[in-house]
């Protein structure tokens, strides 16, 4: 067993990345019986908040800064700046949680004097080394899940690249609007310009692209919180013109959309599933067909 890690992300915020990335780990752990572990890479930790309260772990500021991301992040950097030839190792039995059939790693607003995430990335060097902080952390619990989900933040940090350069497919939630069609083939751009600037253009890309292996592929992109009394077909027309554009055929949009029921925010906060609304249910499946898919394909 080796982990396929999957980040769900966009620019845009309030486009649905939480909520996304709760029902996958939902639905692939659950309904189809595989082992899921969930990272929050997000500062504001929206989702480590939902979880770690429903889960009964407390609240954020209850946790120690050993159960935190945060923690990882910031004993690797000291590392690498002081200290590099210690071997940190860190206790799983500490940063993983689980939550409804799943493990779950938190970050914390919280943690030393409330420093958050993007605070830690401020304090990263844009190299190999510092890059891989993410990486070497995740692969020394790879082999115990099928599947990872990352929930990246709405900003193009280190720690943001870092979950780009290690992950395997990417799924991006839009929501049909001008502003995020676009932005939604930026972070694409992003994302391909990153892996090239990495691991093919520095001067050390031959060991960055040993290291964080093949480019992560576009699992597909699909449209959330689509409201029924609203015609998007204009909407659609625009970003799918768009994407041919760039080459990018029809096919990367997922058939399934996602609709705006007020059933699934509402569970989402605690951190439950819609049992009325199966639409992530079905663009669960839609996205494990396209992973065995890509997978065969490559035998």
């Amino acid at each position: 067993m080796c982990a396929k890690i999957i980040f769900v992300g966009n620019y845009k915020g309030g486009v649905g990345k939480t909520t996304s990335v709760l029902n996958f780990a939902e639905y692939f752990s659950r309904k189809r019986d595989c082992s899921v572990l969930v990272l929050d890479l997000d500062p504001q930790s929206s989702l480590s908040e939902i979880l770690v309260s429903k889960g009964n772990y407390g609240t954020l500021a209850d946790l120690k800064e050993q159960e935190t991301l945060n923690y990882v992040f910031d004993l690797n950097i000291s590392k690498i700046e002081r200290y590099p030839s210690l071997d940190i190792q860190f206790d799983d039995s500490m940063l993983v949680k689980s939550f409804s059939g799943y493990h779950f790693i938190p970050s914390s607003l919280f943690y030393q004097n409330n420093m958050g995430l993007d605070a830690l990335a401020l304090r990263m060097k844009d190299n190999i080394q510092h890059l891989s902080i993410l990486k070497s952390f995740v692969d020394t619990m790879r082999n115990n899940y099928d599947y990872i989900f990352v929930d990246c933040p709405p900003a193009n940090n280190l720690i943001t690249r870092s979950a780009f350069l290690m992950s395997d497919y990417y799924v991006i939630p839009t929501v049909l609007d001008g502003l995020s069609t676009k932005g939604v083939l930026h972070y694409i751009d992003t994302i391909v310009g990153t892996y090239q600037k990495y691991c093919i253009e520095h001067e050390d890309a031959l060991i960055a692209r040993h290291f964080f292996g093949e480019e992560p592929k576009l699992l597909g992109i699909f449209y959330n919180m689509i409201r029924g009394q609203v015609n998007y077909d204009v909407a659609k027309s625009d970003f799918e013109s768009s994407l041919k554009e760039r080459k990018y055929g029809k096919d990367v949009i997922l058939n399934k959309q996602i609709n705006n029921y007020i059933d699934i925010a509402r569970k989402t906060q605690n951190g439950e599933v819609s049992i009325e609304k199966d639409d992530f249910l079905v663009l669960a499946d839609e996205l494990l067909l396209r992973i065995h898919t890509d997978l065969a394909n490559r035998v």
